[in-house]
């Protein structure tokens, strides 16, 4: 049960690291090679905000079964 008690900040910290770095590159892309890491960029910006959005969704499914369950 640790690996959970961090992995939302840690996902959130991983989707901020993502679009940080998907702005610095949409700002300085010169080739098509950028464009390529852009691409990459952008998917992994996507699929880190998804993962972190799903364990927040995850996160409130389960705390809304317990309180229903004690009713």
């Amino acid at each position: 049960m640790d690996f959970y008690n961090d992995l939302s900040r840690q996902l959130l910290k991983n989707s901020t690291t993502a679009n940080k770095v998907l702005k610095k590159t949409s700002d300085v892309m010169e080739s098509v090679e950028d464009s390529h890491l852009f691409f990459d960029l952008a998917i992994k910006a996507t699929t880190t905000q998804m993962a972190y959005l799903e364990q927040n969704r995850a996160n409130h499914l389960m705390i809304k079964n317990v309180f229903e369950s004690f009713q």
